[in-house]
């Protein structure tokens, strides 16, 4: 597995609070059998607009005071989530220094009150612009609706859900699992801030339902195409159905 949204770079964040917090998540990530983990400290698209020279050198001074103490696995890979509180500057739009592993792919997320025609408009932008944005857990906006995540991938977007938030009860879970039913999520990821919080969650979860092959494809494979940028493979539809309650008891 690969775990494309974390906040583990210490002291970066609303994330971990210290190297030793960032081990023991990382030491129990690789024991659940996670191989890379992206390292993805918050940023403003206002902060962007100067460039990206500050936050960059902000977040590698963190990873190098985290290397060396880090376990072999998971490997480490670097990213940012960009919060999309204005359009992204042109600057920052040619900049692979803030996208996932320097590759196309850069990981976006709105504030939570976000208008969904505004939305659409700054994805569209950065779409237009070559590169590809992938919107972190839509499940949070009280906006989101299956509706609105088709037309954010209609315009060019990618789409991140939660694998943890996938198996609670509450308005998130029923959105992120809808999102999964309708072929609308690209990949899972943990979005873990130094607590307990893993991809693995959402893979067991599919897997117990019997759609192992979809798991592979939201924790592995198009994740790994993320990383190796590549395209996405398209995720089917699953029905996400019989004692869905009674097995999200059991996973948390």
């Amino acid at each position: 597995m690969i775990d494309l949204h974390t906040h583990l770079l210490p002291n970066i964040d609303d994330g971990s609070s210290s190297v030793e917090q960032s081990v023991e998540v990382l030491r129990r990530m690789g024991e659940l059998g996670i191989e890379s983990v992206a390292l993805t400290p918050h940023v403003t698209a206002m902060e962007l607009v100067e460039g990206a020279e500050g936050a960059v050198q902000r977040r590698d001074r963190a990873f190098r005071g985290l290397e060396p103490a880090v376990p072999s696995v998971p490997k480490l890979l670097l990213g940012f989530e960009i919060m999309l509180d204005q359009p992204l500057p042109a600057l920052a739009l040619g900049d692979r220094r803030l996208s996932l592993n320097q590759s196309r792919y850069y990981l976006v997320e709105f504030p939570l009150g976000v208008v969904t025609g505004f939305a659409t408009t700054v994805l569209a932008q950065i779409a237009r612009s070559g590169v590809v944005p992938v919107v972190a857990h839509p499940e949070r906006y009280d906006e989101c609706s299956a509706a609105v995540v088709r037309a954010w991938r209609e315009v060019g977007a990618k789409i991140q859900v939660d694998g943890t938030t996938l198996v609670r009860p509450g308005v998130r879970g029923r959105r992120a699992r809808e999102l999964v039913e309708q072929g609308l999520a690209d990949f899972l990821a943990s979005d873990n801030h130094g607590g307990r919080r893993t991809v693995a969650t959402g893979r067991a979860y599919l897997e117990e339902l019997g759609h192992a092959a979809v798991a592979r494809l939201l924790t592995e494979e198009n994740p790994r195409a993320v990383v190796e940028d590549r395209h996405l493979v398209p995720v089917p539809p699953v029905e996400l159905k019989g004692g869905v309650l009674e097995r999200i008891r059991r996973l948390l």
